[in-house]
């Protein structure tokens, strides 16, 4: 299995999600979003027709929580599911899996669609999560508007969600277990890649 370091930077105080609206470039990222380490999704394992979008990911971190930024080139995007909970990984998917607390199995994943529809769930496994049904506080998730090519999703894992699920107060020097995910099970071109 390929493992990889990716060293979350700290952003500003005064910083949270970034604030997507309209087209997003990523060429244009202000300087404390653009200095957060960029990770690209470019292992398709299980590709089947030739398609990997260029997906990309950077994640921030400061006393509000953690700051997610996820974005994917595509010519079209799929984007039919309303129920927070839902089965958006159906559609086009940005996806960020976590285990924040070293040494405890939990984690959670966060898949979003373009729209943006959330499934987050909390658990040890894939059986027997915690799946939400209305976002928890401080959850707010923001997209931008796709023009044929990128877009982009972005929200904060609030510290208090943090806390009370995982007992995780963030600090320099903690260590996590990870992955991002780019994945559209019923696409046109249906494709996973992390």
């Amino acid at each position: 299995m390929m493992s990889k370091v990716y060293v979350i930077r700290r952003l500003p105080d005064e910083l949270g999600r970034y604030p997507l609206s309209g087209e997003f470039k990523p060429e244009q990222l202000p300087e404390a979003y653009a200095n957060l380490m960029e990770v690209k999704l470019d292992s398709f394992p299980w590709d089947v027709n030739g398609y990997k979008p260029d997906c990309r990911a950077r994640m921030g971190w400061n006393d509000k929580g953690l700051h997610i930024l996820m974005y994917a080139n595509e010519p079209t995007i799929r984007a039919e599911e309303t129920e927070i909970g839902g089965f958006v990984c159906c559609d086009s998917c940005l996806e960020c899996f976590l285990m924040p607390k070293e040494g405890n199995p939990l984690y959670f994943n966060f898949e979003c669609s373009p729209t943006p529809v959330v499934h987050l769930g909390v658990g040890d496994g894939r059986h027997g999560r915690t799946v939400y049904r209305t976002l928890p506080e401080g959850v707010n998730v923001v997209s931008s508007k796709h023009e044929g090519a990128w877009w982009a999703i972005s929200y904060t894992i609030p510290a208090a969600f943090l806390m009370n699920h995982f007992g995780l107060t963030l600090a320099p020097g903690q260590k996590m277990r990870g992955n991002f995910y780019k994945c559209a099970d019923k696409h046109e071109k249906p494709h996973y890649g992390m």
